[in-house]
Order: C-alpha cells, then structure tokens, then sequence
C-alpha cells in the first residue's frame, strides 16, 4: 500500500503548527533550578540566550544564606493599618540575628513536612532559642509566633516562599527586563525526603506563583552535571558513589553510568549516556550543623570556665544553659562556631572573638586547635561512612567494583571526613573532586529540567532515578476485622514512573490506604519502624459493579475481583492511584469473522484511529479507566451487542458447535481520594497568604525607592553646595534666586535628619522637585554659556566649508580640443550634463546665506543679555541649524554621486558598442579578403585551396566569440 502525498494543505497546516509549537517553546523557555540547602541557596537559569548560568545575588556572590529576617519598621504606626517591617535575606538576614534573633529564620528546610513535636524541630528549637515555635491551625506542622506577620503567625512554607521569590528577583534581572516571567522551575531535594516533605516544598513554591517541573534527587543531580562532559563505554559501565554531605544530612548514591545504543530518526541508532541509580544510603542529621554544635560546645566550656564567664553567670545554677537559651547569646556563639570550623579546615588552629556575649561581657577564647576539635568528633566517625555501606549494600555491588567516590557539599572539606572517606577506598587516588562541590548539583538539575522543558536541545543522558522507601496498601478484609491488612506494592528502590496492579478480595465497597514504609528514627532506642500516611482511597460504586457482573454477566463472585492501578510519580516520586475496576472472566461464545472486503478497510481505518477499530480501543480503555463518570448502561450495551453478535453466529453456524473462548468483562469503579498526613492548605488561605506575599513585596519596592530617593536627595545637598561657589555658577544665577537657593538647601538638609526622617516618599520627592524646580534652569544656562562659543565657532565653520562644498560641485568644465582629436580614434566620451539647475545652485546658496545672517543676528543680540538671564540663541538651535545643512549638503553629495554612477554606465555602454563595431568590421574585411583570394585565383585557373577541419573550428569559434 502506498501512503499518499501530503497536499498542499496538509504541508501548510503542519508548518502552522511547527510554528506554533515553536513560538510556545520560546515563550515558555526558561527554566530555573534551584538548590535549597539548609544553610546555602544556589540557583542557575537556562533561557534562550542564556546557557545555564549562575543566579548572582545581589551582592553578586554565587550561592546566597538559606536565611530571612525581619527587621522592625521605623515609621510610625497609623492606627488600624498593619506597619509592615522591612525583609532581608541571605548574609544581611544573618547578621540582623544579634540584633533581633526573633525575627531571624534560618535552615528552615529542615522544617519542611514536619511536626512541630518532631525530634529534628526541638533541635532546631535548642538551636535558635529566641524564635517561637508552635503548631499550626491546620494541624501540627511547625509555624512561627511573630509581630512581623499581619496574622501573627508565618508558616513555615510562607518563609521559603519568600526566600525563593527573591531568587527569582535575581534571576529575571539575569535573564532581562523583555524574557517574560520566570515559573518553571526544578528543585534538588534529598533522596530521603517523604512525600510530606515534597508536598511543603510544592506548597511553597505555589505560594512563591512558581510551577514545579520535577525533584531530583541531590546525588542522581550531581550524577548529571558529572555525565554532561564525557562518554562512557557501551559494555563495561562505570560505578561512582555521589557522596553529598550538606549543613544538615549526609547521603551517598552509588551510580551505575554506561554508554547505550538507541534507535534514531529512521533507521540509525544514536549513543546516549544511561545514569542510573543503584542505591542510596543516608544519614539524616550528619552534617555541618552538627560539626558547629560541636565548636560551640567548645566555645561554651571556654566562656562558662572563664573569670569574666564566671563573673557574668554568677549564681546561676546552670552556666551553659543560660547563655545557651539566650536568643542573642546563642546567635553570636553559632555564628562565631561556624566561621571558626571553616577557619580549622585549612588552618590547625584558630582563636574565637565575640563582642558582648552574654551580659554586655566579651568573649575571647584560647586557642582552639584542629586537634582538639577532632577528637570531638570521634563519635561521629562511623556515622561518616555508614551512608556508604548502606548504599553498597542496596546496589548490590562492593567498595572493590567503585571507580571513585565524588564529593559534593561544603562538609566534605572538613579534614576528618577527608581522612574517613581515604581510609576507606584505601587513599586518595580515589576521591574524585572533578565536579564543583557547591554548584555540580543545581547544574545537574537545570539541565534536566532544560531537557524536559522541550526547548532547549541538550546532551541526551537519560536518567533513572530512585525511591527509597517502600510503598505499601493498608486495609481491613471486611468490617468485622480489627486489624489492617498490609501488602506492599513498590519494593525500596522502585524506580518513578513505576506502575503496579493491586488487587483486593472485597465484595463490596471498601477503603483502603496508600502507606510509605519508613525506616527506624536514629534516637529511638527501639528503633521500630515508621509509617508515612499518603492517600486514602474510598470506593462508591463496588457493591453496584458487582451485582451487576453476577447478574447481567453472570459471573461467580468469588471470581470477582476489585483491581487499582497505582504508580509513583514521574515529577516526583510520591504513589498515586490511577484507575480503578472490578473484574471477572467468563467463557463466551466467539466474534464472527469479518466479511470479505472489510478486512483491508478496516484494517486502514484502524490503522489511522478511525472506525471499529478506535471505537472498540476507546471502550475497552473505558473500561479499565478510574473515571467515575462511566455508567453502567454502556456496559448494558456492551453484553447486549455480545451477546447478538454470538447468537448470529450459532445461527449461521448450526452444523458446528463452536468453541467457547475466554474474556474479561470490568467496570470501572468510581472512588475518592484524599491526602492522608497533615492537611493540605485551603484553597482560600492559600490565596490569603499569596496576597500577603505581595504586599511586603509592594512595601518593600516601596521601601528601596524611598530610601533611593532619601539618598539622591542628600546626595544632591552637598553637591549643590558646592557649586554655590563655583563662579560659572553663580554667573548663571541672579543673587536673589541664588539666595533663596542656598535657604531651601540648608532647610532640606536639616529636614532630612529631623522632621524628614520618618517623611512618605511623595514628601521627599516633594522636597527634591523644590529645589531641582530652581537647580535645573541655573544649570541650564550655566551648560549654554559653557558651550556656545565652541557650537557658534562650529557652525561658522560649517558655513564656509559648505560654500566651498557648493562651488566645486557646481562648477563643471568645458572639454579642451586640440588638433589631434580628429585623429584620435578612441572612443567618444559621452555628452556631459548640468547636475544641478540654475534654480537648485540659488535655492542651496540662499539657504546658507539665511543661516549666516540668522546666526550673526543671534549672537548680536546674545551679546547684550545678562549671564544670568535666559539666553535667545540656545545650543539645541544650533545644533538643528547644522543639522539642516548636513542634510542639504549630503542631499547635494548624493546627487553628484549618482550622476557620476550614471554617466560611468553611458560611458561603459558606448565602450561595449564601440567594441563590437570594430569586430564586426574587423569580421567583414576579413571574409572580403577571403572572397578576393579566390576570385584571383579563378581567374588564373587554379584550384581554391581547401580549408583544414583545425582552420574551418578555428574560424567557427572565432564567429562564435563576435557573436557573444
């Protein structure tokens, strides 16, 4: 069969659509990925013209402090309105928490999904002593107590979600004022993270008006930025364990990387590079944070046993705990904790200095030593290199088969967990540090996410990711049951996108619940393991379906069996349930055979998703779906037709008795799905707090141009000042407006710091145009009067080159004959032309003379005015004078150019005519002389030569040259 031509308007209707799905890619083109870490923030941007790239802050440092402030509001409060405190992120956050330690909001990642009972939120509770922490009204995770929320309260998401709005500030002014919005976007996340933990994380980007595209995982990201620069071999694949060790967890994914042989377009196969996951171990509070909780503990000892520590905590009967439930005690000491462990990462010791530690009394330490702090860090050495067995052991491989392990996170440069990681691959042969420890994860997961936005053409690296936690369906058989009944479905190590049929022995509506099976905490003694409640699917129509089955189909019941399709998502990891049915097989009779002539029709209609074919695909995907509004009289229709169909079948075959076939009749099921866990935020508050967002985006905007005006203003005083002054200035100004001048300059300078202070930005700029409305016109004379005699000299110049422009244009000289011209046997010049006429040279003259006296007159009457007094011949008169006589002057340079162009192409033509009237002269003599030859030679009776075959082509090309 041969496929037919596309028509004209097949091919344009394809080329619109190409277009349109190009111009939507464009449109949709950018894509951010952000690495929120607990203590750093790192993001970079891929757009159309932007190459993955960094997100600078706006301090232009390449990674910003997971960490938000607010900072009190010093205007006044009008009564009834909410007075909104200033926001600061990153290191300006930071170094507020001496200050304000309340209102300071760090590591809030840790945080995310979390209930405010949790183990990891009374740490972070001992950690910040100041911030006040309780459950939220729609359930238990952590919110935040404060005056600087309108509502008293911030959850935990609000924060993150501001954090990420401001990086999204920074990356539009990276991607520039015409790329459209940013709001695509691609987190790196922690393989342990639990599906509450994601949902908080989609939650705040929600409330930050962000679309999350996908997760990935932090070690699969680093997998991807290590594959995008090199190739792996087909048949012996490469195994490298990501070890990541962050502020506050430890994870290490052992990576299987190998080149693979795909199918192309047609009938080539390309070679793409295949990463795939194996196993991942962790450890979810190793890290950084606990390595600084370790310097303060040396600190605190050195403080408490010192004579001023003493002298400050005295009669107290709990030194340490003291100055460590002190919010402003305990801010300074982590701050001081964190600079001092980085300083011992590349020095051996270091000395520690805080200013007012506790009591107003400072802190200087003794010496801390590399040494020292290593010791206390001995009873972590095994919580080092666990996640690194753990991870071993789920990928089924041993520490001999790994090519390297690649380190990521700023941990990793602490000393001690170099020498652990060495110990144990045996040197440092195999610490690879080939990828950006910082930066390698946020660049790995942008250009994932740039591959699947559809835009971009990327390396292709196709990737196979993780969940580590096994999925499981917890129900009870029937009601009379006291205890659930558990299966799982997805093992650990399930890869997203997974899918899996659950069956279930119910004979009637039930419920039942999706459930990730987590593994012990690390404090519980017990170490029993955990639960994380996900979905809870309730059933509507099972009870129906099956009556419906026993009795229109006739199927036994206790063939019946209610199935769901489950699957993990592809974006990010969290089960779902997809379709639900009930279903039985039954034995029937068979589909009489397609009569003669149907089979190539409807084999082409089917071919194409037209006819029996597509309809029949469409009911029987009816069927299986978990739509709920499927009814069942389509399922009437359906035994009915069957039914029919097999009753003409035996009529038309009574001599033989047929074979009874197999098939399995479903309907599909409606049901309802609930999330389990904490619950989700309202739709209404969810738009409350986005609303709320924006108007500390709108005063914060407001805020900067305030203070921007503020500076400009002052800024302008003293400049102003100064050019009191300066004698070009002053002859500028009459001295009583240069008197009320130097008033509102002096008032304006005290207003600022008095009265001022607390003004509304309309105040200030009312302020400003004050004194601009007397600055600009003193300035303004003040540039003509510097500038007017160079502008004048210019145009008088401008003047006289231009008449003598005009007359070496204009003047055309006669030709000069002499005697031997009338022998010359050159060819002609052509007839020359006036290029200008009569009228043009007097109009062009004239303009230039009306220029001359219009500028003699104005410079006269210039003369007679005062410096001070607005002048009547201004520069920009002057510079539109000589701009008019450019124009003229090109306009007549133009002409003469043209006119030589066009007597260049006269002169070549007469040239080419000239030619050819001598060859064909040169042509004709030639064949006269020929002619005469042979006449001579008749007349002398002689035989004419002939001409050779060399001769007769010689003289065929010769004509065929004159002819060209």
């Amino acid at each position: 069969m041969r496929l037919r031509t596309p028509t004209k308007s097949s091919a344009a209707t394809a080329a619109a659509l190409l277009l349109f799905i190009t111009e939507l890619a464009a449109a949709s083109g950018a894509v951010l990925g952000i690495d929120l870490g607990q203590e750093f923030i790192k993001a970079a941007l891929v757009k159309p013209g932007i190459p993955l790239e960094i997100v600078l802050t706006k301090d232009t440092k390449r990674k910003e402090a997971s960490a938000i402030g607010f900072k009190p509001s010093s205007d006044p409060t009008k009564e009834g309105e909410f007075n909104f405190p200033e926001r600061l992120y990153g290191a300006d956050a930071v170094a507020l928490a001496a200050r304000f330690p309340h209102d300071v909001y760090p590591n809030l990642k840790q945080l995310l999904g979390k209930s405010v009972y949790d183990d990891l939120v009374a740490t972070y509770s001992g950690r910040y002593p100041a911030l006040s922490l309780l459950p939220s009204e729609l359930g238990s995770t952590a919110t935040f107590k404060t005056e600087s929320a309108p509502t008293g309260k911030f959850l935990v998401e609000q924060l993150i979600a501001m954090q990420l709005k401001a990086v999204v500030v920074q990356a539009q002014a990276l991607a520039g004022p015409n790329s459209g919005k940013i709001r695509d976007v691609v987190f790196t996340v922690p393989a342990f993270f639990t599906a509450e933990e994601k949902r908080a994380l989609t939650t705040a980007a929600e409330l930050a008006e962000l679309k999350v595209m996908s997760m990935v995982t932090d070690g699969l990201a680093v997998g991807i930025n290590y594959a995008t620069t090199r190739t792996f071999d087909e048949k012996v694949p490469e195994y490298h364990i990501v070890y990541d060790m962050g502020a506050g967890s430890t994870t290490a994914t052992v990576l299987k990387f190998q080149g693979m042989s795909v199918k192309d377009v047609g009938r080539f196969n390309k070679t793409v590079q295949d990463v795939q996951v194996l196993g991942v171990g962790y450890d979810t509070t190793l890290g950084g944070d606990l390595f600084n909780q370790k310097v303060v503990d040396l600190l605190l000892t050195d403080f408490t046993e010192s004579t001023k520590g003493k002298n400050a905590l005295e009669g107290v009967a709990d030194p340490k705990k003291a100055v460590r439930t002190n919010g402003r005690a305990a801010a300074k000491l982590w701050r001081e904790a964190t600079r001092s462990r980085q300083i011992l990462s590349a020095n051996t010791d270091t000395i520690a200095s805080v200013e007012s530690l506790y009591e107003d009394v400072d802190f200087r330490s003794g010496k801390i030593t590399r040494a020292a702090f290593e010791e206390s860090l001995l009873e972590l050495a095994p919580r080092i290199t666990d996640p690194i067995f753990d991870a071993l052991a789920k990928a089924k491989i041993t520490l001999d088969q790994v090519n390297s392990i690649i380190v990521h996170g700023g941990a990793v440069r602490t000393p001690f967990v170099g020498k652990k990681l060495e110990e144990i691959m045996g040197g440092p042969d195999k610490i690879s540090k080939n990828v950006n420890s910082d930066e390698a994860a946020v660049f790995g997961a942008t250009f994932k996410g740039a591959g699947e936005s559809g835009s971009f053409k990327v390396k292709d690296i196709r990737t196979h990711d993780v969940n580590p936690y096994p999925v499981s369906v917890k129900y009870r058989r029937d009601s009379a049951s006291e205890k659930d009944t558990s299966q799982q479905i997805f093992p650990a190590g399930s890869s997203p996108a997974s899918q899996k049929i659950a069956g279930f022995p119910h004979k009637g509506d039930f419920e039942f619940s999706l459930v990730h099976n987590l593994p012990p905490r690390l404090n519980d003694p017990k170490q029993r393991p955990g639960t994380e409640e996900l979905l809870l699917v309730k059933t509507e129509n099972v009870t129906e379906s099956i009556k419906k089955l026993t009795g229109t189909v006739g199927c036994p019941e206790n063939d019946i069996t209610a199935k769901f399709s489950l699957y993990l998502s592809k974006n990010t990891g969290i089960p779902t349930v997809g379709k639900g049915w009930v279903e039985c097989t039954v034995e029937v009779l068979p589909e009489p055979e397609k009569k003669e002539g149907e089979g190539i029709v409807d084999g082409v209609k089917g071919l194409f998703g037209f006819g029996k074919k597509k309809d029949d695909e469409q009911a029987s995907e009816s069927s299986a779906s978990a739509s709920s509004s499927s009814s069942s009289s389509s399922k009437s229709k359906k035994s009915k037709s069957t039914s029919t169909s097999s009753a003409a079948a035996s009529s038309g075959t009574a001599d033989a008795e047929p074979k009874l076939i197999k098939k399995t009749e479903r309907i599909p099921v409606k049901f309802t799905v609930s999330p389990l866990g904490f619950p989700q935020l309202p739709a209404q508050a969810k738009k409350d707090m986005i609303a709320e967002i924006k108007s500390f985006d709108v005063h914060d905007a407001s805020r900067r141009a305030l203070e921007e005006t503020r500076n400009e203003l002052e800024a302008f005083t003293y400049k102003a000042r100064e050019l009191l002054t300066e004698e070009s200035f002053v002859a500028a100004s009459p001295s009583n407006i240069r008197e009320k001048y130097s008033a509102l300059l002096e008032e304006a300078g005290d207003w600022l710091y008095g009265d001022g202070f607390h003004a509304s930005l309309d105040d200030v700029k009312s302020k400003f145009k004050a004194l601009k409305d007397i600055h600009n016109p003193i300035m303004s004379r003040r540039y003509e009067h510097a500038q007017r005699d160079e502008k004048v000299s210019s145009l008088r110049e401008a003047v006289d080159q231009t008449k003598t422009l005009i007359k070496a244009l204009t003047d055309v000289a006669p030709p000069v004959k002499d005697a031997t011209d009338e022998l010359d046997d050159t060819v002609p010049e052509p007839p020359k032309e006036a290029i200008y006429t009569p009228e043009e040279i007097a109009g062009l003259v004239k303009s230039f003379e009306d220029v001359e006296q219009w500028l003699e007159t104005q410079v006269a009457a210039q003369a007679k005015l005062d410096l001070s007094i607005d002048p009547v011949l201004t520069v920009k008169e002057i510079e539109a004078k000589m701009k008019d006589m450019n124009k003229v002057v090109m306009d007549m340079v133009q002409k003469k150019m043209k006119a030589a162009e066009k007597e260049a192409k006269e002169k070549a033509r007469i040239e080419k005519e000239a030619a050819k009237k001598k060859a064909e002269e040169e042509k004709a003599a030639k064949k006269a002389a020929k002619e005469a030859a042979a006449k001579e030679a008749a007349s002398e009776g002689e035989t004419p030569a002939e001409e050779s075959p060399e001769a007769t082509k010689e003289e065929a090309k010769e004509d065929v040259k004159d002819e060209l």
